[in-house]
């Protein structure tokens, strides 16, 4: 579905209502995250119904490593040729060479949000992680990749980044907020560091003038999304507009 022109969200209600995002700047595309279906079939029917063929798609770019976004890389790669790009950090977990970390507060008793206690689950029992990938080039804060400029929101992860579009006033924001089953700071039992997530979020506020912000799971917040995180960061009630919302 197109957010704004250039920008187009994938996904369905599977892994949390994960979602991945599609950058067509006018001469390259660029995938960030991947979904959850390791065979990589929504993207490849996204860029089908969009006219382009696989080998259109020239950037693979992760926010962080975790199961749902990660689930059809290795295959995206395959079929694409794309070159995969992350932070260093989480780069080993891409690979297979090393374990998503998971809080040591977070066990299998039910915690809220309730609704993804299934994924808890996995996250903590590391289950559905994907075949391992390939990482062609490491990114850092400050970093340019097409017409996305990289900030580093660590917290969630410590590696988590983020891709801000400055021409679309866009934050792709991965985890670090999420949408789904409420608007929140992402999703405490699955963050590393929820008072460092806090600290990200509010320096974004400080260093974009995003109007629309893309989350990991949920659906995207498409207007005056600064104001929504400026209120998420203070505590206070936020009554986002949603893309899809009638």
């Amino acid at each position: 579905m197109e957010i704004i022109p250039g920008l187009y969200s994938l996904g369905d209600n599977s892994g949390g209502y994960v979602r991945a995002f599609l950058i067509d700047d006018g001469t390259e595309l660029t995938l960030i995250d991947t979904l959850l279906d390791q065979g990589g079939k929504l993207v490849l029917a996204e860029l089908d119904s969009l006219g382009k063929k696989p080998q259109d798609l020239k950037r693979i770019i992760l926010t962080h490593a975790h199961q749902s976004h990660l689930g059809g890389l290795a295959a995206l790669k395959a079929a694409t040729g794309a070159r995969v790009y992350c932070h260093d950090w989480e780069a080993d977990i891409i690979e297979g060479k090393r374990k998503v970390e998971v809080p040591q507060s977070t066990t299998l008793f039910p915690q809220k949000p309730y609704q993804i206690y299934a994924l808890q689950v996995a996250f903590v029992l590391g289950l559905r992680m994907p075949p391992p990938c390939q990482v062609d080039e490491n990114l850092k804060d400050g970093d340019h990749i097409g017409p996305l400029t990289v900030m580093g929101a660590p917290g969630h992860t410590p590696g988590s980044i983020t891709f801000y579009w400055p021409e679309k006033k866009a934050l792709i924001a991965g985890d670090i907020v999420s949408t789904w089953p409420e608007i929140a700071l992402g999703w405490p039992q699955i963050t590393l560091d929820n008072k460092q997530n806090r600290e990200s979020v509010g320096k974004l506020c400080d260093m974009t003038q995003a109007e629309v912000i893309c989350v990991g799971h949920g659906q995207p917040v498409i207007q005056a999304a600064n104001q929504v995180m400026r209120d998420l960061v203070a505590g206070k009630d936020t009554n986002p507009v949603l893309l899809g919302a009638s």
